[in-house]
């Protein structure tokens, strides 16, 4: 079972630092003390703490409580025609998937992970023909592994952001469409957790499926490395706005779908109920 990324310590932090509050600017305008707001970012679940400073990060508090008390998981996805890999990185996993179209032998992956030997064996052992490499962001630990990953399918085309040009890569914008047999697929622009992170959204299997690199993980999302603002902005342009049922799959954690994240996601308090 692949672990939640983010809980409550987490989920603060990088709302703090993605709206620039430091611990007295918190402190202040929450009339939280600072030990009680260090207590929360070690992890305690302080439900009084909680409601005071969620307003204050824009997050909802209910989820946000849920989030400290690890209480959520998002529920288990098993749809034909994706696969995911979870390898270490430092100390934590990073996914990379494999996607393919069930009535034939087309197939595609996005990122590499760390180690891409596992996915080779799927695609061996399916018979499958890898087409297409696609990059959701070309920060270290999502394309760790691409040089093994391109000499093992060398006829398969690598495609990466425009704002994140790779070698050898195939450069492409938000709006660019491809296929994976009869699947089909729309790439949107989901930045600020990097400066060109895309979103590739696939139609033809028994769910839509998203795979968002870290624009967004169950319960939570990529830290605004760039930009807090555009990621959140972006997120809300070209991931919610998709069909409730589509199945998020992100870098990190488990997969989940849009309609838990409308939910659960202490991050997008307006979608709550």
């Amino acid at each position: 079972m692949i672990s939640i990324e983010d809980y409550l310590e987490d989920i603060v932090g990088k709302a703090m630092r993605g709206k620039g509050l430091s611990l007295d600017k918190l402190s202040d305008l929450s009339n939280v003390s600072k030990d009680s707001i260090k207590e929360l970012l070690e992890g305690e679940c302080n439900e009084s703490v909680i409601s005071s400073i969620a307003p204050h990060l824009d997050l909802d508090t209910a989820s946000l409580i849920r989030a400290g008390k690890k209480s959520w998981r998002p529920e288990a996805v098993i749809l034909d025609g994706v696969s995911i890999y979870n390898t270490p990185w430092n100390d934590m996993y990073v996914n990379s998937f494999l996607v393919w179209d069930p009535s034939n032998d087309s197939a595609a992956v996005f990122d590499t992970g760390t180690n891409c030997e596992e996915l080779i064996n799927e695609v061996q052992n399916r018979n499958l023909r890898i087409e297409s490499i696609f990059l959701t962001h070309t920060h270290g630990d999502h394309i760790a592994d691409l040089p093994k990953l391109m000499a093992n399918f060398p006829d398969a085309e690598l495609y990466t952001s425009s704002k994140e040009p790779v070698e050898g890569a195939n450069l492409i914008n938000c709006g660019h469409q491809f296929e994976i047999g009869i699947l089909k697929g729309t790439a949107f622009l989901t930045h600020g957790h990097s400066v060109g992170g895309l979103t590739y959204f696939i139609k033809g299997l028994d769910r839509p499926i998203a795979i968002v690199g870290d624009a967004l993980f169950a319960g939570s999302m990529g830290g605004g490395m760039v930009s807090y603002e555009d990621a959140l902005r972006t997120n809300r342009q070209h991931i919610f706005s998709l069909p409730d049922d589509t199945v998020v799959c992100p870098g990190h954690g488990p997969m989940t779908s849009i309609k838990e994240e409308k939910q659960m996601n202490p991050f997008y308090p307006e979608y709550k109920n």
